[in-house]
């Protein structure tokens, strides 16, 4: 995907009826699985086609607001809030459907608090979640039970994210330190986490500081930018860098070996006047040579991974866009904000 030479074009645009929560690519490329939090609605788009061939489920009881494909085309994990007279274990569940039925084929409860965050292993049917029970929890397809639990002491903020590399032999765990003083980054081996993080890094709040000030933030935005709670962490395809959005707009690259901040980027609020609110939509592309970057006002920004320039910025969304992800297959990605819109690059 090449940004700097050739402005990306929307193929299609799927309409929505509420804004996107969540998105997910099938590894094959051709399926794209959309959430909406606030009509209980997944759809299943076809990437190819440019189109969803069938009515969007709904979940009434369970609710969605996270979704994530797993190895099968027609089966997904998903989790919602549920009902408020549900016991805190299965309001809390992360489910496992079959779309090609219908057919929820399994439940696995275990969290306490809202779901924050599911990662599926690109390798085999193991899973990671993570919630504001301040736990991260390993699962495997097969078997309803957790398979491992990691539980942060009190002290620790309830912001904990896990995400699996894209071998599926490393997961990052991230949490905010004691005080605001920063965020920690463990890393594991997915082969024997057992013996515990075979690398513990920190974000401190003074680099995280320092980064967004030399984006010419003046010093009193720049401290409160650096303390905004943590929403999300990805890894690129090599593991050399990793993606992080936090609340206010603020996204951060960190380098993959010992977590220094190496760039920061504020997304475009919907009023110039005033700073974005939301933690912005952000991804990498397949290349790793890109991050997009959604922003408030419905706009994109593409940013060079490496300089931290800005390559170029796009229109195409009415609201706030609120998911981005690349096409794992295809010179493709996905935005949303109540519509889905399938980008890609024109021909020469």
């Amino acid at each position: 995907m090449d940004f700097a030479t050739t402005s990306p074009r929307m193929g299609a645009a799927i309409r929505g009826k509420t804004h996107v929560s969540a998105i997910s690519f099938h590894e094959d490329g051709v399926h794209l699985f959309v959430a909406s939090e606030d009509d209980s609605r997944l759809n299943m788009i076809d990437c190819l086609k440019g189109s969803s061939d069938r009515p969007a489920v709904k979940f009434e009881r369970e609710g969605i607001r996270l979704v994530e494909a797993t190895h099968h085309n027609h089966c997904v994990l998903f989790s919602g809030k549920g009902s408020k007279s549900q016991p805190a274990a299965q309001r809390n569940a992360i489910h496992y459907l079959s779309l090609y039925d219908n057919k929820l084929l399994r439940n696995f409860r275990g969290h306490s608090g809202d779901v924050t965050g599911i990662s599926m292993s690109p390798v085999d049917d193991s899973f990671i979640t993570s919630s504001t029970d301040r736990t991260a929890r390993m699962w495997n397809l097969e078997q309803a039970g957790c398979i491992a639990q990691l539980e942060l002491p009190p002290s620790v903020g309830s912001s904990v994210h896990a995400t699996f590399d894209s071998t599926g032999l490393v997961f990052g765990i991230t949490a905010p330190m004691a005080g605001g003083a920063g965020q920690c980054v463990h890393l594991y081996d997915a082969r024997q986490y057992g013996g515990g993080p075979f690398a513990d890094l920190k974000v401190e709040q003074s680099a995280i500081d320092k980064a967004i000030i030399s984006k010419g933030v003046t010093p009193e935005l720049a401290m409160e930018l650096s303390r905004a709670e943590w929403a999300s962490m990805s890894f690129n395809k090599s593991g050399k860098q990793l993606l992080v959005s936090a609340k206010k707009g603020l996204s951060l690259v960190l380098d993959g070996f010992d977590a220094s901040v190496t760039h920061a980027f504020i997304a475009d609020g919907a009023n110039p006047a005033l700073p974005p609110t939301h933690p912005p939509a952000v991804c990498f592309t397949n290349d790793d040579k890109t991050i997009l970057v959604g922003n408030e006002d419905g706009s994109l920004n593409s940013w060079n991974a490496q300089s931290g320039n800005l390559v170029r910025k796009f229109e195409g969304h009415s609201g706030r866009v609120g998911c981005v992800a690349a096409n794992p297959k295809y010179a493709q990605f996905a935005s949303t904000c109540s519509n889905t819109a399938l980008w890609g690059f024109p021909r020469e």
